[in-house]
């Protein structure tokens, strides 16, 4: 018996050993596999205009078309998810950096389920722009919808009360209606859509500028592509001012200029506004546009890109321009897609950093790689 019991734990010593060889041989390779990941996945210390651009979990981020909200000291990148290809087969993301280099994926935070069929899939979901309404409390999205070739070319809007969302979708809209000629005549030069005089005029690129004084204005390409509206927001941000009135609370800036693409922003007193060429997928030399105030008169400063490809804008369409962090005030980022239109998944993004001298002639230079 006493054989027994001492072969029994001889065998249980041998056991123990053995187990505790297995884990330690597990720690071992867990440690080694931690080390290789925190070696891939290190802090980004620099922007390289151009180039794959990854999050925190490593994954490719998408946002494209999109625009970046401050809140505390938290930025949100909102854009399209392209990695299903081109159509609105996901919905829009949300990233969230504290230094803008380093991204978190919050997720799909309006899913192409919460739009109208007809803007899924193969419809669009465009150039999300969100701003805080300090009155509401509420995270304001509005966006793009395109379907049937640009005929279905309509404003969405959603609302959440968290910056990473849920948003709920609200409706969707064309703003004003506006007769400038669609009926014919010497003012029509281009076609527009069929149905602008009963459903209002086209509604396409666009963005969101939230002032100092918390009013909020919708800039959007209209008359199908040819003038760029500019309207005051109601104190909510969830529709237009109303009544509507001409270079009252909405002007037609731009006519007949064929700019897409409005990238808004404010410096020294004057309102900037990137916007590029109507050229769809390929670039095309970019234009900036300064105005005394959002509802004036807007005149052409030209072509801010110097140096090489200034006439393709480095390869980029104009989507945001932020102030740039930790610099002092009339210094700014150009945030720009380099689209890949046959492959949309593979477009990537071009941030450039730029300065607004005294005269307001923009200069964006290429830089290769940058940092704050």
């Amino acid at each position: 018996m006493q054989t027994l019991i001492k072969q029994m734990n001889a065998d249980n010593i041998s056991r123990l050993i053995k187990n505790c060889a297995v884990v330690f041989c597990l720690i071992t390779a867990g440690t080694a596999l931690h080390a290789q990941v925190s070696t891939t996945l290190k802090p980004i210390t620099k922007i390289t205009p151009g180039t794959v651009w990854k999050d925190t979990n490593g994954e490719v981020i998408e946002a494209h078309g999109g625009g970046i909200m401050q809140q505390g000291n938290i930025y949100y990148w909102y854009g399209e998810n392209h990695a299903k290809g081109e159509g609105n087969k996901t919905g829009i993301s949300c990233y969230s950096s504290k230094d803008l280099l380093n991204w978190h994926n919050e997720g799909v935070v309006l899913p192409k389920e919460a739009l109208p069929v007809a803007f899924r899939d193969s419809g669009a979901c465009e150039r999300p722009k969100v701003i805080y309404n300090d009155r509401t409390k509420k995270y304001v999205m509005w966006m793009h919808l395109v379907a049937r070739g640009h005929l279905e070319a309509d404003a969405g809007i959603a609302v959440a009360d968290q910056p990473a969302g849920p948003f709920k979708y609200l409706y969707k809209t064309r703003p004003i209606r506006y007769n400038y000629g669609y009926r014919g005549g010497s003012a029509r030069t281009y076609v527009g859509d069929p149905e602008e005089e009963t459903k209002g005029n086209t509604f396409r690129d666009m963005t969101l500028f939230k002032d100092s004084d918390n009013k909020a204005y919708v800039i959007y390409a209209s008359e199908d592509n040819a003038t760029m509206y500019i309207s005051l927001l109601n104190a909510d941000y969830e529709a237009i001012a109303t009544p509507a009135v001409l270079n009252k609370t909405w002007v037609r800036a731009l006519p007949g200029a064929f700019r897409e693409a409005p990238a808004v922003f404010k410096a020294d007193g004057w309102y900037y506004m990137f916007t590029s060429g109507t050229t769809g997928w390929k670039p095309n030399p970019a234009k900036v546009y300064r105005a005394k105030t959002m509802l004036g008169k807007w005149e052409d400063m030209g072509n801010p890109c110097a140096g090489d490809e200034q006439q393709t804008s480095f390869r980029s369409q104009p989507t945001c321009v932020i102030p740039a962090p930790g610099r002092s005030a009339g210094n700014f980022i150009y945030m720009g897609d380099r689209w890949v239109g046959e492959a949309l998944a593979q477009s990537t993004y071009v941030w450039l950093p730029f300065s607004v001298p005294a005269d307001g002639n923009i200069r964006l230079q290429f830089y290769k790689e940058w940092s704050f």
